[in-house]
């Protein structure tokens, strides 16, 4: 009796209402459906690559805190197998020579390895070879802290102690070659605590998560979290994270990794529910553009059947492939009615997901790769630092002055100029490293040119692009004194404060040139890219207005002028 009642007043419904009936039943179900599966599918998608990402994150970090750790570990390495330093030590000689050769060879060799490694705060040796205190590098056993293990507990291995709360860190290890000799020797090495977890500190793509650093004995020493003030709910503290960390299904994930260097235990953390958080506006824009489709599609039933339910059921197969997540596919319409809007409307929709999903998830991962890239980039260089380190020792021992000065200066030269991969410095830093370049070109032209420095003190506390004033100076050098055949060269650098604007200029007395070749250098086309660069980095920074200009009288010599704003860092 029911089911005739249901029939009978479908078969009384007019037309329009028996489409909208049909439609729903046809078209609203199968839509829900699909949206449903679509939601489970980018969720899936959107879980495996927050786990990628975390998983990348820890692993190229850890391994960026392992280069660094070992840099420091090889300067230990160097100190204990060191057969100069044990000789000394372990003379039987009078106290006055003692004091002599520690000042002289020990102190200069320990400080040294400050110098090049701003990072490393102390190097001390102690040693029951003498009972003698000698300033911060040399002293007896009896002075040993009482946190660092005695003599006896420790193997031929660097051991690294953390304190997370006094933010302390330093390595201990045995004086290999003062053993040798019948002596006892511990070399303590202490080190920044933010440079020992520096790869941590970087700003990543994603945020919402926590990390935590533990030593081999389950000491936390070092943690971070980067929760919003609106999720700093999810933030665990040791108790809560240990609790989480041993519980199933405890609505975290915890990607772990382990230093290969110490032992230490790497982990982030993050909550279930924010990495599939950002899948929901999604869910709601594709939702709300499907319904408010559907509804336009409703309202256009009436004028033809036929016409109608073709254009629905094509629109309906191709949003299934929704399912299988094959986004930005479009249908054609030549139509400007309600189901041609309908249509229109679902192109949108479509590629406005694709972009979404393409724009947040795919290439979150290709930053992310780049970012550590670039990470890994800032831990190379301390390579070259070392191997400069080490010629500066050797050029000390055999008391070559000359080649420690220019190894001093290349290392200067050099650590300016890469600025930890960073395009901006201060005005004080880039001086620093003209300065540097000019006393290796001193060296190597046997001071045949004269340099005159005429900088403001005031301007030394702006910002200024990186590497702006070595081209210049490279091209006075190489196209102006090089070739000059009379009189003595001399290159000046001018540094002012011109109300807002910074005002420097490079100039020298060289063959000068024509305002042809002027252009000629400033254009892409130039066969050095040195000035020409400097130019383009000026205006794409500053603004078109802020290019670099040139006046030069050939015979005379050339004078190259920038001008740009000040800005305080």
């Amino acid at each position: 009796m029911k089911k005739g009642w249901f029939k009978k007043k479908f078969q009384d419904m007019k037309l329009t209402g028996k489409l909208i009936v049909i439609y729903m039943l046809a078209g609203l179900v199968p839509v829900a459906i699909t949206l449903g599966i679509t939601y489970m599918e980018m969720r899936k998608i959107l879980w495996d690559r927050e786990t990628t990402i975390l998983k990348s994150y820890v692993s190229q970090t850890t391994d960026a805190m392992d280069n660094a750790l070992e840099i420091y570990n090889n300067l230990s390495k160097y100190i204990s197998y060191n057969q100069s330093i044990a000789k000394i030590l372990n003379a039987d000689q009078s106290a006055y020579k003692n004091y002599e050769q520690f000042s002289t060879v020990i102190d200069p060799l320990l400080a040294s390895i400050m110098y090049f490694h701003d990072d490393v705060n102390q190097v001390t040796i102690y040693t029951d070879a003498c009972d003698v205190k000698h300033g911060s590098t040399i002293a007896p056993f009896s002075d040993i802290p009482d946190n660092i293990d005695i003599y006896e507990n420790l193997d031929n291995n660097i051991h690294w102690y953390i304190d997370a709360e006094s933010h302390t860190a330093f390595s201990i290890s045995r004086m290999a070659m003062l053993e040798q000799r019948g002596a006892k020797g511990v070399l303590y090495v202490g080190v920044d605590y933010d440079s020992v977890f520096q790869p941590f500190y970087t700003d990543t793509m994603f945020n919402n998560y926590g990390l935590v650093i533990e030593d081999e004995s389950g000491n936390t020493i070092f943690s971070k979290n980067t929760f919003a003030e609106n999720r700093a709910a999810y933030e665990l503290d040791d108790e809560r994270f240990h609790a989480a960390k041993n519980m199933d299904n405890s609505g975290y994930q915890f990607i772990e990794g382990e230093s290969t260097v110490t032992g230490w235990k790497i982990c982030v953390y993050k909550p279930d529910k924010l990495i599939i958080y950002s899948v929901q506006p999604i869910l709601l824009v594709a939702a709300v553009a499907i319904l408010v489709s559907m509804f336009a599609g409703i309202a256009c039933i009436h004028i033809t059947s036929e016409f109608i339910t073709k254009r629905i059921k094509k629109l309906q197969k191709t949003m299934k492939n929704l399912e299988t997540g094959t986004l930005g596919t479009v249908l054609e319409n030549d139509s400007a009615d309600e189901i041609g809007d309908l249509i229109n409307g679902y192109n949108s929709m479509s590629k406005r997901l694709d972009a979404t999903v393409n724009e947040v998830y795919r290439s979150k991962i290709k930053e992310k790769e780049y970012e550590m890239r670039a990470l890994q980039a800032q831990i190379n260089p301390h390579f070259l630092y070392n191997s400069l380190s080490m010629i500066n020792w050797k050029a000390l021992e055999a008391e070559q002055e000359d080649i420690s000065h220019i190894t001093l200066a290349l290392s200067t030269f050099y650590r300016t100029a890469l600025n930890k991969g960073k395009n901006i410095l201060l005005v004080k830093d880039e001086i620093a490293n003209i300065k540097s370049y000019l006393d290796i070109q001193l060296a190597m032209h046997d001071n045949s040119f004269d340099v005159v420095y005429d900088i403001d003190d005031n301007i030394l506390k702006y910002e200024t692009l990186n590497l702006i004033l070595q081209p210049l100076l490279e091209n006075a050098i190489g196209h102006g004194i090089d070739v000059k055949t009379d009189g003595r060269g001399e290159i000046r650098i001018e540094g002012r404060e011109n109300g807002d604007f910074l005002d420097f200029t490079v100039s020298d007395n060289g063959v000068g040139m024509t305002k042809t070749q002027a252009a000629l250098i400033l254009s892409k086309s130039s066969n050095g890219y040195g000035v020409s660069n400097v130019n383009e980095r000026i205006k794409l920074y500053y603004g078109e207005e802020y290019a670099v200009k040139i006046d030069s009288t050939p015979g005379v010599g050339t004078k190259i002028m920038l001008h740009f704003p000040k800005r305080v860092e």
